[in-house]
């Protein structure tokens, strides 16, 4: 299994490809258009500026990724088992059951620290 910031990189070429495809499908046929025109003009590229200006700002997303891995500073970069195997360990380490005993060697060490103080 790939981390979750991979399998975004992977969503957003996958957006990207299909919308390259449309957008050239609307620059060779024109047949995408505005139905409302104001003042007796009609802006016909309205959506194909829109769409390029989309597929712009995903591939700057990936470039930026490839360098940085700004993707993986905000998803998870651990496949499934490491992040089951750490999730279940902070389970147990946040466990009520433990919490008596932790509060106890916590307190331990508190005393110990003031008793070397005087």
């Amino acid at each position: 299994m790939d981390s979750p910031a991979g399998r975004l990189e992977r969503v957003l070429i996958g957006v990207i490809l299909p919308l390259i495809f449309l957008i050239s499908i609307v620059y060779v046929d024109n047949e995408l258009t505005v139905k409302e025109c104001s003042y007796g003009t009609c802006n016909n590229f309205l959506i194909l500026l829109l769409l390029i200006f989309t597929v712009i700002i995903f591939i700057i997303i990936l470039i930026i990724n490839k360098f940085t891995n700004i993707l993986e500073d905000w998803f998870s970069k651990e496949n499934d088992q490491e992040m089951r195997a750490r999730l279940e360990e902070e389970m147990l380490e946040a466990d009520v059951s433990n919490l008596s005993s932790e509060w106890a060697k916590m307190e331990m060490e508190h005393l110990e620290n003031k008793h070397e103080e005087e």
